[in-house]
């Protein structure tokens, strides 16, 4: 081989392993583990030792439950001769859930429900005392399957989730490249400079065409937003290796029916479904049909879909599109540099939810009892820095301008799981200006405020599709008392929800 190519493939070889080499000085220098030696330590060590924790678990498990049968059949309080078993349930799901380094119990394992339903079982027994021959049966159900050192299900954990599944590649690399010393040093002086040659924002990021003023900058878009509008509908033939939401969401309803609990659907439409003019640079009533009414995408058709399937629904699409009309006068709908709506927009979607949560009282489709709280409003300024433009990576240079809201704080609010009728579980929709600046200023308060009466919620950022389902699931008794639990996902979701759209045991 001649000597000039040597020498470029000597380079090249360098430069694959610079990023390696930097981390590895790094991590011997530093007091963070030695992240390389993962894979090998997850191959040779993690699923055996493994196995002998969770040996350990279930025979701490078994101990103190028949301790505890003793106590109860003694006279004991429940609640006390409990507590040492909901300890030992719980370091047994520690060690259970966590399979290696970089990959988790997948939910839809008969081993992750089994835990999962002895955990809420465990929990409610004080309450409900008749259960205890169900509680005893699936407790021993949880002591046998992971009792004894196997080898077997030592091998089984590397094979589906080992160092040689997507799963476990996909969030080793991601991790390593998030942390990797050379690429956090480099990285953000590349992304500057690729803004400023090119006016790229990042792989994540789809810059506007324009603001919504005169002399405004470019609006950002989340890219997921954008390509749930591009790609096919997730009940689109060419989309079949998807979960089907609108087969979760009947699941979904129909195990609520059981618990006596109403189901309200509410999709919230992403930035660009609303403001599509400012990502293409097109006037606004270039958006419109023939007809005048909105090309909504995807998202609107499955609302419609669930609607006429017999779901309880609630459109914000038609109510938000019309209302950005009056935006000059009344301020946007949605943040400039963010994924999210503005105060104005979280306020609108309460006002609309809150109308079809009467109307669905008025023809006694739900009973929520008398109204019984009063709140009062105050308006408090917060400063939002966009997330969009935090993914870009760009805020660290001031790039983007943090952009100041009003929001309409509601007093006294506060979770009330055991008061409450009404849970809603919801993402970051439901998350913004609610537990964050300035606090109960959210959807949720006012859709409280407005219907005078208590509310508890379960919030998971990007996870409203399966994740807050799953978190529900782990709350014992949490549905007790609810008449109508209300879900709030944002439409691309239906797409790309986090761990798709899983049947939750609950």
């Amino acid at each position: 081989m001649k000597r000039k190519y040597q020498v470029i493939i000597a380079v090249f070889a360098l430069l694959l392993l610079l990023p390696f080499t930097v981390q590895t000085v790094v991590d011997l220098q530093g007091e963070k583990r030695f992240r390389s030696l993962d894979i090998f330590k997850d191959v040779v060590y993690t699923p055996f030792k493994r196995q002998s924790t969770l040996a350990a678990a279930s025979d701490t498990l078994s101990v103190r439950w028949m301790a505890a049968r003793e106590a109860i059949a003694g006279g004991a309080a429940t609640s006390d001769a409990l507590e040492p078993v909901i300890g030992a349930l719980s370091d047994l799901e520690a060690a259970a859930l966590t399979v290696n380094a970089y990959a988790e119990l997948d939910s839809s394992e008969e081993a992750y429900k089994l835990l999962k339903s002895a955990d809420s079982l465990l929990s409610a027994l004080e309450d409900e005392p008749g259960s205890f021959p169900v509680v005893d049966s699936v407790l021993k159900a949880v002591i046998s399957e992971f009792s004894g050192f196997s080898l077997v299900k030592a091998f089984l954990d590397v094979k589906r989730y080992g160092v040689w599944t997507s799963r476990y590649i996909r969030a080793f690399e991601k991790k390593v490249e998030d942390e990797n010393a050379l690429v956090l040093a480099v990285r953000p002086k590349y992304q500057l400079a690729v803004w400023n040659l090119f006016d790229d924002p990042g792989e994540k990021v789809v810059l506007g065409a324009r603001g919504s003023k005169e002399g405004e900058d470019p609006w950002l878009y989340y890219r997921q937003d954008v390509e749930f509008l591009v790609q096919p509908s997730p009940l689109d033939v060419r989309s079949a290796k998807l979960d089907n939401p609108i087969d979760a969401i009947i699941r979904f309803r129909d195990q609520l029916k059981a618990k006596d609990v109403e189901l309200l659907v509410v999709i919230v439409p992403g930035k660009p479904s609303i403001y599509p003019e400012y990502l293409t640079g097109d006037g606004a009533d270039d958006m419109l049909r023939r007809d005048g009414s909105p090309k909504f995408g995807h998202g609107k058709t499955i609302l419609d879909s669930l609607t006429k399937l017999g779901i309880n629904t609630v459109d914000l699409y038609t109510p938000l599109w019309d209302a950005k009309w009056f935006d000059e006068r009344l301020g946007s709908l949605y943040l400039n540099d963010d994924t999210h709506w503005t105060p104005r927009g979280a306020e609108l979607a309460a006002n609309l939810v809150s109308e079809k949560v009467r109307r669905m009282i008025a023809d006694s489709v739900v009973t929520l009892g008398k109204e019984n709280m009063k709140y009062s409003v105050s308006d408090s300024v917060a400063d939002r820095m966009g997330d969009i433009g935090e993914m870009s990576g760009l805020n660290k240079f001031n790039t983007f301008k943090v952009q100041q809201v009003t929001g309409h704080v509601v007093s006294p609010f506060k979770d009330d799981f055991r008061k409450s009728k009404i849970l809603i579980l919801g993402d970051s929709f439901s998350r913004i200006y609610q537990t964050d600046a300035p606090v109960n200023a959210g959807w949720i308060a006012h859709f409280a405020k407005n219907m005078n009466r208590p509310v508890a919620s379960i919030v998971s950022d990007g996870g409203a599709s399966t994740l807050v389902r799953e978190k529900m699931a782990r709350k014992a008794g949490v549905l007790k008392g609810k008449k109508l639990l209300i879900w709030e996902f944002v439409e691309r979701d239906l797409r790309f929800g986090a761990e798709g759209w899983k049947d939750i045991e609950f």
